[in-house]
């Protein structure tokens, strides 16, 4: 019995596959098709938009650095004067710039029901999810924060933050043979801090 469709469609080159280890058997590069579309490739425009992540700062023993505004009785940094070091995290950090895809998604259908009313009681948990490359380092202490943009999807320049968000699961999504080909960080959109404006 043969196949009713070309299980290799017309634009699918060799170079597109690659041979695992002599076994025989091809897949799709998916590190190459994921670049191509957040960064853009031969035949697509780029998908991603520039993201900071806000990588906390440890020392030798890889704890987290105490700023020096944070309390030696509470253990709590003092967000009420708005420390010029670590704006409330309690924790020195460093920005880094990253390239992601930012997409909306909740048990409940996403964003088509988030305009719904909720009967008592109920909860919504909606999330947004941040793909990004697989060499990209990312740890459950760090942020990802999203700028404000113009309408061309170009950030805003002078640069401002816009929400900032606290991943819950980071999936390195692996392919057969153990490699990984893109991160998935997920992050609670109820629990995302909203700068003011």
């Amino acid at each position: 019995m043969a196949f009713k469709r070309n299980l290799y469609p017309k634009g699918t080159s060799s170079k597109m596959l690659r041979d695992l280890k002599g076994t025989g058997i091809s897949e799709i590069d998916l590190r190459k098709e994921f670049d191509n579309i957040v960064f853009g490739g031969p035949t697509s425009l780029a998908h991603g938009r520039q993201l900071l992540l806000r990588k906390m700062r440890r020392d030798a023993n890889n704890e987290l650095l105490v700023c020096t505004c944070t309390s030696s009785f509470t253990g709590e940094p003092d967000t009420e004067r708005s420390c010029p070091f670590c704006f409330g995290e309690g924790f020195y950090w460093d920005e880094i710039w990253a390239t992601g895809y930012g997409v909306y998604v909740g048990a409940d259908g996403g964003n088509a029901n988030r305009v719904r009313g909720l009967k008592p009681g109920s909860v919504r948990a909606d999330y947004r999810i941040f793909y990004m490359r697989y060499d990209t380092s990312i740890s459950y202490r760090d942020k990802i924060i999203d700028l404000k943009l113009d309408t061309e999807g170009g950030a805003v320049v002078p640069y401002a933050r816009e929400s900032i968000y606290k991943p819950q699961t980071i999936n390195r999504y692996r392919s057969d043979n153990g490699r990984v080909e893109y991160i998935a960080a997920y992050c609670r959109e109820d629990d995302a801090i909203r700068i003011d404006e």
